[in-house]
């Protein structure tokens, strides 16, 4: 009997399970190196968060981490004392918060993108801006039959 571990007869199966081992060893690999700089993953995720969506509300943080909203909350509390992350009155809702960085946000940022580009160098050693982009072009399209499949099964 074939192992799950030993090569699929199927490609499309194989070619889903090397992607499955890949996403793991990439957050793996990203974790070690965000370790060493005594960065946890709950830290640099939701920073980098609001860094894209300046003056989120938690809720709408919470949703995009795919998260609780209490465990989003009490984080958000941690990173405001720490001085990463401030509050400030959210003028449509006086029940939520907006959260925007603050200044010692900055250095993590730049702390990040340059563990990202050694980790980037590392993962696509040997890969020519052509096989970037025919992969990129790949993913995308299984990004948007997942996203389709997933939009489907909610119609049934």
């Amino acid at each position: 009997m074939e192992s799950i571990f030993s090569k699929a007869r199927n490609k499309r199966r194989s070619i889903g399970w090397k992607l499955t081992v890949i996403a793991r060893q990439l957050r793996q690999n990203f974790d070690q190196m965000t370790k060493l700089e005594g960065l946890t993953r709950a830290k640099w995720t939701l920073i980098t968060a609001v860094a894209s969506n300046p003056g989120a509300t938690q809720r709408a943080i919470a949703r995009a981490l795919e998260l609780r909203e209490i465990t989003v909350g009490r984080l958000i509390d941690r990173l405001c004392e720490e001085g990463f992350l401030k509050r400030s009155a959210n003028r449509s809702d006086r029940r939520a918060y907006r959260v925007h960085l603050a200044g010692n946000a900055q250095v993590l940022l730049h702390k990040l993108d340059d563990l990202a580009k050694i980790h980037e160098a590392q993962i696509f050693a040997g890969f020519s801006n052509d096989d970037l982009d025919r992969l990129d072009d790949l993913l995308g399209a299984m990004a948007r039959n997942l996203s389709a499949a997933r939009t489907d099964r909610a119609a049934s």
